[in-house]
């Protein structure tokens, strides 16, 4: 094996992290693209299951499989209909496959057709669709929690649910819908700085928007509904081809983001135990906005011009009857399908199958994720012919054959697979008892992570190993809600743009949480609101999806209601 020196002249270091990510309105247009059709393909999926399972329109329910590949197809069509005169683009494609996430599982879940597993959903089921697409590196990033409703009864001649969905499912739904709107404001208050002065809770603050702000708002509203944030959580930068979907294979320069990990819940523990609020983990130095490091520190400002993804999980914990750590446990099954091109690596490989396989990796799908299906010549699936069946048979025949070259791959670490993780409760009791021999060392290699998060528990001394071993004594989640949106603050026309998400394309679904905000975000969260909804001069626009003919996609989401 031998690891390649990418080594990079300061000077086009330069090129690369500043000037190709300067907002011009040639840039804005390819993240508009690329979130229309993210959102479109979003729209389109969330149709199919409202088809499928509340609408019953179909004779047999849609499986998890059959709507990652439904999904990954129409991003791939969509794509080829975007800037089709190559010297515009130099490349385009899917920067995340469509995954479909079942209560407890947080990422990852996007089945091939070899697999067994033939996943359907279940009534009370919360399901989280997650995808994205890149034009020229420009990268939107999506993802959506939606309920599986019970058939329904009619009401005005439209199917309605009969209720909503209650307990701690509801709580996390309501929890990281209300966060991410609240964050998104934040954000948008770097593009019109002098409006921080009219809000009271933020006075004080230098008129900048920081990274410790965001954090302190995501984890009050957090507590307020009785709910943790689930460690991988992010409000990052985006800039072109650095949208984190290779974290933990390689550093980011200048990174700059909140990211939320276990040290935050363990932190939150201890200021409850002493009662006092200095207490303050290690890695938080002071630090300007553009650092160099890649470890993450909360000490950034926000600024106008930069582009973010909003990208936060969230688990109700009020089912369970002890206080614990909720964390991310590799799930056995499903197994990893999504891999993500390590370009540190090279070999000289021994399969024809593996050649053919990384040189289209390499010149179809550059630094993003993908999917052994994506490599087929079947694909994507034109659901519009008459052949579907003969289609869905072509790309399991190649796949079969493919697998083997995949496996090489995998073994010599040119691709990697992006884990399947589910959250799982651990009861703090059960990690404070166990015996801890190695301390903090025993780093798990099977885990990514950012650099600096290697140890989960810092100030307890629990390595990831140790963790690991801790599983079996824990329960998974009853369910997580996750919500990704990007926005783009542009610092010209003072717009913020949610490339991703938004009512018009991810309507939240009916729940019901018993909690409400706490006094101590209440008023901040009332003028926020208010600032998005009647001030004129803080616009906040969406991009919205594509009209897709009938047979694709209905203009109506009869079971999404606010």
């Amino acid at each position: 094996m031998q690891l390649s020196k990418l080594a990079v002249h300061p000077d086009d270091a330069d090129i690369l992290l500043k000037e190709r990510n300067t907002l011009d309105p040639v840039v804005i247009d390819k993240y508009r693209a690329a979130g229309k059709i993210a959102q479109t393909t979003l729209k389109y999926i969330i149709q199919l299951i409202n088809d499928s399972y509340h609408l019953q329109k179909t004779e047999q329910p849609y499986t998890v499989t059959e709507l990652c590949l439904l999904g990954d197809s129409m991003l791939a069509k969509l794509l080829a209909q975007s800037y089709t005169k190559k010297d515009k683009v130099r490349e385009k494609g899917i920067s995340h496959p469509v995954s479909i996430d079942v209560n407890e599982y947080v990422n990852n879940v996007s089945p091939e057709l070899y697999s067994d597993d033939v996943k359907t959903f279940a009534a009370g089921d919360v399901v989280t669709i997650s995808l994205g697409a890149q034009i020229d590196g420009y990268t939107a990033l999506a993802s959506h929690t939606i309920v599986i409703y019970p058939p329904g009864v009619l009401i005005d001649n439209e199917l309605k649910p009969e209720g909503p969905l209650l307990g701690s499912k509801a709580d996390a739904i309501v929890a990281c819908s209300i966060a991410t709107r609240a964050v998104i404001a934040l954000l948008g208050l770097a593009v019109h700085p002098e409006m921080i002065a009219w809000i009271p809770e933020l006075q004080n603050q230098s008129n900048i928007i920081t990274g410790s702000m965001i954090r302190s708002v995501v984890d009050e509203i957090a507590r307020s509904f009785q709910c943790v944030v689930v460690p991988g959580s992010k409000v990052r930068r985006v800039r072109r081809f650095l949208a984190g979907q290779a974290e933990g294979v390689v550093a980011e320069r200048e990174f700059k983001g909140v990211v939320w990990d276990e040290s935050n819940q363990e932190e939150d523990l201890l200021k409850k135990g002493s009662g006092s609020d200095l207490i303050v983990h290690d890695g938080r130095p002071a630090s300007s906005t553009d650092v160099s490091s890649a470890v993450p520190t909360d000490d950034f400002v926000v600024e106008a011009g930069e582009v973010y993804n909003v990208d936060l999980t969230f688990c109700g914990v009020s089912e369970f009857e002890e206080q614990g750590l909720i964390t991310l446990e590799l799930a056995d099954e499903p197994v990893s399908t999504v891999f993500i091109r390590d370009i540190a690596i090279t070999h000289a490989l021994r399969l024809n199958s593996a050649r053919d396989l990384i040189n289209y990796v390499d010149r179809n799908c550059s630094v993003y994720p993908f999917k052994l299906s994506h490599t087929c010549e079947a694909f994507p699936l034109k659901p519009e012919q008459d052949n579907l069946p003969e289609q869905i048979a072509a790309i399991k025949k190649e796949l079969n054959a493919r697998k083997i070259g995949l496996h090489e791959l995998t073994n010599r670490y040119l691709a990697r697979p992006k884990p399947v993780q589910l959250a799982k409760h651990i009861p703090f009791s059960t990690i404070l008892s166990a015996s801890n021999p190695t301390g903090k060392h025993g780093v798990d290699a099977s885990k990514l992570t950012l650099p600096g998060k290697e140890l989960p528990l810092p100030a307890l001394g629990v390595s990831a190993l140790k963790l690991k071993s801790l599983f079996k004594f824990g329960a998974a989640a009853t369910a997580t809600a996750r919500e990704s949106s990007t926005v783009l603050l542009n610092s010209v026309t003072k717009e913020i743009i949610k490339l991703t998400g938004g009512d018009a394309t991810a309507r939240p679904s009916w729940v019901h949480s018993k909690y409400q905000v706490s006094d101590q975000v209440a008023g901040l969260l009332t003028a926020l609101s208010k600032l998005v909804d009647e001030t004129a001069e803080f616009k906040v626009s969406e991009v919205q999806p594509m009209n897709l003919d009938a047979g694709q996609i209905s203009s109506e989401e009869k079971m999404q209601l606010d």
